[in-house]
Formats: C-alpha cells, structure tokens, sequence
C-alpha cells in the first residue's frame, strides 16, 4: 500500500484551515485554562462528549503538529499551551471566508453578524468608530 503523505507546517502557525468541531471544542477548553494536559481536556469533554482519552490525545497531538498548540514535553505529562490566540484563529477562519467563499467581499459577514448577534449600543459605536477610521485611511489614500 502506498505511503501517505503528511504536511506539517513548520515555523507557521496552522490556521489556514480553520478547525473542525473537535479541534474547536479542545482549543476552547485550552484557551479557557491557558494551559491543559489531555487528562485535564479529556475530564471537561467527556461528560458530553463521551470520546475516549486517545481520541484528545490524537487531536491535541496534531493541533501541536499545525502549530496552533505548543506542546511541552519536560514533565511526564505533555502540557499544551496555545500558540494563537481566539481572535488569531477567528480572523484567520473569517478572512478564508471572505476570500474563498465570498470573493473578497465583506458586506455578507457584516450583513450576518449584526443580524446575528444580539448587539448593544456600545458595540454599535465600536463599529462606527471602527467605520469613522477606515473611511478616514482610506481618504489617505
């Protein structure tokens, strides 16, 4: 049978891809803690996830190959840290969208996501001061 082939990224953080819901659920429990074992995630997932300890182990191990988890391997349990932050990761995967999905175009996201989200009068002013400074740059320009 024929070999396969895997990539992994080396001295660049993986999140190109995104995350599969596995991989999003440790990360959570990962950023929430700062740092976890696999003991430590597999005890927050198993009561709804019911995934055996070798399932996490498998998926912390590759999300440490991708770069997203750094893995240290000084005591007898790895401990594992993230390597990119929620929002890294969230603009990573929102930026694939707009590219790959949508043609560049950001209107359908903004479209979305103030429809979606339950937002209050602070944020909105956040947006349009957020609005107020890109249409200044872009009067620079």
């Amino acid at each position: 049978m024929a070999k396969k082939t895997v990539r992994v990224r080396k001295n660049r953080v993986g999140v190109g891809s995104g995350l599969g819901e596995l991989e999003a659920d440790i990360m959570s429990v990962v950023w929430r803690l700062g740092s976890a074992s696999v003991k430590d995630v597999f005890e927050e997932l198993y009561p709804d996830k019911r995934l055996a300890y070798t399932t996490i182990m498998t998926v912390m191990s590759r999300l440490a190959n991708k770069n997203v988890l750094k893995q240290d391997r000084t005591g007898t349990a790895y401990v594992y840290t993230p390597n990119v932050s929620q929002e890294e990761m969230a603009n990573s995967m929102i930026n694939q969208v707009i590219d790959k999905v949508l043609g560049g175009s950001i209107a359908p996201v903004l479209s979305f996501l103030l429809n979606k989200s339950e937002i209050d009068e602070g944020e909105i002013k956040r947006i349009k001061q957020a609005i107020q400074k890109k249409k200044k740059e872009l009067a620079k320009k």
